[in-house]
């Protein structure tokens, strides 16, 4: 009987030991290092006169070809994908991602929102409202 409960407790610590190194530690585990996206233009909450063009500075990790760019305007949405865009990296690393509408708003407000990734899997989306008068 003796022997029967060494080896359950023998088998009992091994399965907890293992199931602690299946999970692993938190330096082995995968990081996320999403992409940032600042330096909006135009200029969140700031009114402008006519809204045709945009620009976005992203960070240094950003996959370029993972750039899709949606704008709202009222009822009208609008997507632009990389192959739409001008995408221009900067000394620093960054990307310097701009467009173009086919013709410029004039009244109301409008949204800009950015998606992309960095690795498959680690994605970020950010945006701003423009107000326009």
């Amino acid at each position: 009987m003796k022997l029967f409960l060494k080896l359950g407790s023998i088998l009992l610590c091994s399965l907890v030991a293992n199931t602690a190194f299946a999970y692993g530690s938190t330096s082995s585990s995968a990081h996320c290092d999403r992409p940032l996206f600042t330096a909006f233009q135009p200029a969140p909450n700031k009114y402008t006169q006519s809204f045709n063009e945009f620009s976005i500075i992203a960070s240094a990790n950003t996959t370029p070809s993972s750039v899709v760019v949606h704008v709202s305007v009222g009822e009208n949405k609008f997507e632009f994908t990389a192959k739409d865009l001008t995408i221009v990296p900067l000394k620093n690393g960054h990307l310097e991602i701009k467009g173009k509408m086919n013709r410029p708003v004039e009244n109301g407000f409008a949204r800009i929102s950015v998606t992309a990734h960095s690795k498959p899997g680690c994605e970020r989306t950010d945006g701003v409202l423009i107000r326009i008068y």
